[in-house]
């Protein structure tokens, strides 16, 4: 038996917690404010508690790397990067997620690239 799984009564918290990142596509701010009261409230389930601080970070990054590409557009010479910034970072914020809550559902503890070593 693997060591990070997370039991069954946590899972569908574990996939609430990945998919509240996506909340913020669908709602402003939601994917900002969703992870972090998970997060808190949670906080006595280390678990879930670690997915929704994940979910947090990743949404900051991606919305960092937004505003940097809106900023890269007002230049002419930033176009490009503006552009390449959005193509890499859409997938990123789209798929890490929905692979987290499909592990989740599964019973295993996901841990997105670098945020969650970081985490």
């Amino acid at each position: 038996m693997n060591a990070l799984m997370i039991p069954e009564k946590d899972r569908n918290l574990a996939i609430l917690a990945h998919l509240s990142g996506l909340a913020g596509y669908l709602t402003f701010g939601a994917g900002i404010i969703l992870p972090v009261v998970l997060w808190l409230a949670l906080s006595d389930r280390p678990d879930i508690s670690k997915i929704a601080l994940q979910a947090l970070v990743l949404n900051l990054v991606v919305a960092a790397s937004g505003v940097v590409a809106f900023m890269l557009v007002l230049t002419v010479i930033g176009i490009p990067v503006a552009w390449l910034i959005g193509i890499l970072a859409t997938p990123i914020a789209v798929a890490l997620p929905i692979v987290g809550a499909i592990k989740a559902a599964q019973g295993e503890l996901y841990r997105y690239p670098v945020i969650g070593a970081v985490v």
